[in-house]
């Protein structure tokens, strides 16, 4: 894994299309982060709705 070979945080990135990518990218890695931008400039998530997929998962988000 990246983050065991790295001292810096280690942000997921890209391939988001439903909010249950977000959730997925922390269940499978030791990412710090996730960000995504064309799914909400395109509106097709609102970021809303990532937000309470993650509260209601135990993520925690800010």
């Amino acid at each position: 894994m990246v983050k065991d070979k790295v001292t810096i945080p280690v942000i997921a990135s890209s391939g988001a299309g439903k909010v249950e990518h977000f959730s997925e990218v922390f269940e499978a890695t030791n990412a710090d982060a996730a960000l995504a931008a064309g799914i909400f400039h395109r509106k097709e998530v609102p970021i809303v709705d990532v937000k309470k997929h993650l509260q209601e998962a135990g993520i925690e988000i800010r």
